[in-house]
Parts: C-alpha cells; structure tokens; sequence
C-alpha cells in the first residue's frame, strides 16, 4: 500500500461527530481522512433548527451547520473520501478500512456511521413506507398541507418534529406511552401554545390501515385503559428510538445490549486505537454540542496514542 493511503486518524462517517473530528485531529496536525457516503452530515441535514448550540444566539438549520464544520475540517488540513465503508479490520499495528472503491490503513479509526431510525415493528408499515408513513418531519412534512397527521415519540426530538410538520399539516397528534414526553421546556411551550398539535398520552399504536395503498388511519391502545381507538391521519411520523449501524464493529468491540459501541469519557472502546462517537456509541445524550464534543474527545485520544 502505498504512503498516500496510510493517515493517522480515519474517521468512518459524515455527520456532525465525524467533521468534527476531522476537525480536531487535523488541527493536531495529524494526517486525517473522512470517508462517508455522498450525503455530509448524516442526520444532522433532516434537523431543520438546531438550537442553544454554544456561541450561536439564533437557531441554525442542520445542513447549514454541517457544512461550517466540512469546511471548517478541510481548512484543517482534513481530506474527504466519498465511498461506502465495507470494512473495518485490525491490520497490525493499525487498521485497514475498505470501501467498494477505497483501501486506506490508518493508526487509529474513529467510527462515526451514527444510527438509523428504529421502524415502528407494526404489520404492514414495510407496505406503506413512503406511501404516509414516514421517518423524516423536515423531509416530508410539506408532504402532508392542510391533512391530518400523527408523530409517535417519548422524547425531545419527536416534539420538534411535530412542530416541524405542524407547520403544513392542519392537525397533529403527538401518540407518547408516557405520561407526559419529555420534553424540553422550550418545546414544550411552543406545543402548549400550537392550536394544531394535541398530546395523546399513555398510548400505542397498535395497526395502521391501508386505505388503497396509502395509510388511512391508526388504530392505538390506551395503556391505561387497554381499551382501543382509531384516528384518521394520512401521514405517520415514526421516532420509535434509534438502531445503531454497528455492524461493521461486531467482534472487534464490545457492543451493549442494543448495539450501542461501549466506550469510555475519551471516546475509546475495549479495542485499543478504535474509538467511537456520536450516535454509534453507548449512552450518547443526543444533542449536536454532544456530537461536537464527542470528535474533540476522540481526536484528542487518538493523538495522545499516536504520540506516546
């Protein structure tokens, strides 16, 4: 393999904990690479504001703040490679990544492919995926304009997201198992004050008709009650929690019981040189500061290895 292959620190991924590791390790001065698919900045474009991010007083849209950092990263010194990562190996005293169109060896990886949305596990979703059901408010909700929708979530982001397609849809239904989602508070008094959003609490969703190829309505569980009721809705918003895309990590690096990468406070995993960050890893808080501070982290271990 020839030098021009061979990097100190190989970020496998694109989203925001990945430029920002890009970032930091080549402002170490360590030769750094990010190979991600075509699309920079994974999850973080289907974010349409991105608030209380340190330093930034007014909201920033996700693919706005990704390419800062891209940026930012090349102006570092840090190179791109657009390609699908097929590999990562233990090669040596290094590790080999291979991609359908890429052979780079690198001292250190940094593993950043985040995670997927979780699908809701309901017969018939597979049938009308894209067809009202959908996994992307930002990028569907003007989909929906002046129809009835419904997102289903316990967090955060699925308040946000009901925000988003309130903004097009004539009434939503946010479908939570708990008492009340968590919310932040900012979120929550933007619903509070939405005369298009109401909160279904301790309920599931349960079947989903299909009304001649497209979703008609939801049929959900009271679990309190257990007792069962239908909305007509012609979109579904899925934020069922998240799967991690760990499976090029399995049997290199200890896993938790959902998939999540184990780490430690720098971002290193049970295989000496392998770190992992943002969404990929265990007990990530989900916000995009964290990310950000995820890369510093990692970047700031992998150079303290490779300068010991």
């Amino acid at each position: 393999m020839s030098d021009a292959n061979e990097y100190d620190v190989a970020v496998v991924g694109g989203g925001l904990a990945a430029l920002s590791t890009g970032l930091f390790a080549a402002g170490f001065g360590l030769r750094t690479v990010v190979v991600t698919e075509i699309v920079m900045g994974g999850e973080l474009i289907n974010l349409e504001e991105v608030v209380h991010f340190p330093g930034m007083s007014d909201p920033i849209s996700g693919s706005e703040l990704a390419s800062r950092v891209e940026a930012q990263a090349l102006a570092a010194g840090a190179e791109f490679v657009f390609d699908d990562v097929t590999e990562i190996a233990k090669d040596g005293t290094g590790f080999a990544v291979r991609g359908l169109e890429t052979d780079i060896r690198s001292r250190t990886v940094v593993a950043a492919m985040g995670a997927g949305r979780r699908r809701l596990g309901v017969e018939g979703e597979s049938d009308l995926e894209g067809r009202g059901i959908s996994y992307c408010g930002t990028c569907d909700g003007p989909l929906f304009k002046e129809k009835s929708v419904a997102v289903i979530g316990d967090h955060d982001f699925a308040g946000r997201e009901a925000l988003v397609v309130a903004r097009y849809a004539s009434a939503v239904t946010l479908i939570t198992r708990r008492a009340e989602p968590d919310l932040s508070d900012a979120t929550r008094s933007a619903i509070d004050e939405s005369d298009r959003i109401r909160v279904l609490s301790h309920a599931q969703v349960e079947t989903l008709t299909n009304s001649d190829g497209t979703l008609g309505a939801v049929q959900v569980r009271d679990l309190e009650t257990d007792g069962i009721s239908g909305i007509d809705v012609a979109g579904l918003f899925v934020n069922a929690g998240l799967e991690p895309r760990s499976s090029l990590l399995r049997g290199l690096v200890d896993l938790d019981a959902d998939g999540f990468v184990r780490v430690d406070v720098g971002m290193r995993t049970s295989l000496e040189g392998l770190l992992a960050v943002g969404e990929l890893r265990s007990d990530f808080v989900g916000y995009a500061v964290a990310a950000a501070g995820d890369g510093a982290a990692a970047a700031g271990s992998a150079r303290r290895l490779i300068r010991s």
